[in-house]
């Protein structure tokens, strides 16, 4: 029963090898002896063979999980990572048009517009904001929250930009201050509204028929995703 349990679950397979050294001999024993103990050491090697296939299942489905985990990770520490085929096709069929707005965890998301050269704005902002390596992309949004404790957008929201390169950019690609940034949006309470800029370095290439989606920061679903037409 604990087989499943990480780090546990070397334990158990450590006692289902002792078990496995008990159950041999006591079923090959109880053959010879025609002993009424037979059903029960079959019953016990079957048990411990059990115990012995759900830690190596286990131990393997975890290992993966970690793996993929770490290569998310990895994929993503740079603010860069790869759309698959499914997630094109939903930006392309339910892509909204900028100032539309949509429900997006507990708060209404509006994209109000999406600057896809904003170098000079952004350089203007701050003194010690560098030239992007690529382009500088400004992403306008408006939030209304409306759940029933308080709300932070910068921690609540992610704001993501799906190039035609077939890749997603997120914030940690632009260093730079902008004019409006979200993180200077106060906590809101339930109907409170706000708006704030989100910043991406993007490759001028991958401009071209952009998409911009916005989805709880702390979702594991695609399927909380609204996603706007950059233009």
């Amino acid at each position: 029963m604990l087989c499943w349990i990480p780090i546990v679950n070397n334990v158990v397979f450590f006692l289902g090898l002792i078990g496995l050294g008990f159950a041999i001999p006591a079923l090959i024993i109880s053959v010879k002896n025609r002993s009424g103990a037979k059903g029960m050491s079959i019953a016990a090697l079957i048990l411990v063979v059990l115990s012995l296939v759900g830690v190596l299942a286990t131990q393997a489905f975890y290992g993966k999980v970690i793996d993929d985990v770490t290569g998310s990770i990895e994929d993503g520490a740079d603010g860069v990572v790869e759309s698959s085929e499914n997630e094109e096709e939903a930006a392309a069929t339910d892509a909204l048009a900028l100032g539309t707005a949509a429900q997006v965890g507990e708060y209404s998301v509006t994209v109000t517009a999406v600057n896809t050269d904003a170098a000079e704005i952004i350089m203007a902002a701050n003194q010690f904001n560098e030239p992007p390596v690529g382009q500088y992309v400004l992403v306008d949004l408006a939030v209304e929250y409306s759940g029933d404790t308080e709300g932070d957008p910068w921690i609540d929201l992610q704001t993501k930009f799906i190039g035609a390169d077939a890749r997603q950019y997120d914030r940690s690609t632009c260093g730079a201050v902008v004019p409006n940034p979200d993180m200077d949006v106060p906590t809101l309470e339930k109907s409170g509204t706000a708006t704030y800029q989100v910043c991406m370095d993007v490759p001028a290439e991958a401009l071209t028929d952009a998409k911009i989606f916005v989805e709880p920061g702390f979702s594991l679903s695609k399927d909380d995703r609204a996603y706007w037409s950059a233009q």
